[in-house]
């Protein structure tokens, strides 16, 4: 009598763990840190930065979009920018390497291989604004010492705060601010 007792209860038991693990195929995923539909790139503070040359401005305010969409990891949204960026850049020689790399990105659906580019995207908006008069604010050049594979990577910023272009959620807040462009 025990055993058919031990069996039975065996068998409920059973029974429940497997009817526990079903999944609901309904629910959707939700991440461990409530990030979903945030804006990751939001800050508590921004530096409303005014360029001299209104296409220097343009230009601008389009890697800083780029950069918004790294972080929120839309990748979808990143090609767009940049195809707004390849856009809005001339056909100057000045801007031949920066143009190309926008069309890379715009091209590239992969969110790493953009980053990757994006290494060379804010070079040449480095190059940008060193050759541009800001007339008022500031642009923060941010640099995160753990981007590709501890060799580091810089972007840059309207903010302070760091809002980590390169892994998203996973670091979003890896980094420091190296130089300020007044």
């Amino acid at each position: 009598m025990k055993t058919t007792v031990k069996f039975f209860i065996t068998l409920l038991l059973a029974g429940f763990v497997c009817m526990s693990c079903k999944t609901d195929k309904k629910t959707k995923p939700v991440d461990e840190q409530g990030l979903i539909n945030k804006d990751l790139n939001a800050t508590d503070s921004k530096s409303e930065v005014t360029f001299e040359d209104a296409h220097d401005q343009k230009v601008y305010n389009l890697y800083l979009s780029i950069k918004a969409a790294l972080v929120n990891s839309k990748s979808k949204e990143v090609q767009a920018e940049a195809k707004k960026l390849e856009a809005t850049l001339g056909d100057s020689e000045g801007d031949a390497q920066f143009k190309a790399v926008s069309k890379l990105v715009s091209l590239t659906k992969d969110i790493s291989k953009q980053r990757d580019f994006f290494v060379a995207l804010t070079e040449e908006m480095e190059r940008v604004i060193g050759e541009s008069k800001i007339i008022s604010g500031e642009v923060y050049k941010q640099f995160c010492p753990m981007a590709f594979d501890g060799k580091g990577g810089y972007w840059l910023s309207d903010s302070k705060e760091i809002r980590n272009p390169y892994f998203g959620n996973k670091m979003l807040v890896c980094g420091d601010v190296e130089e300020v462009f007044k």
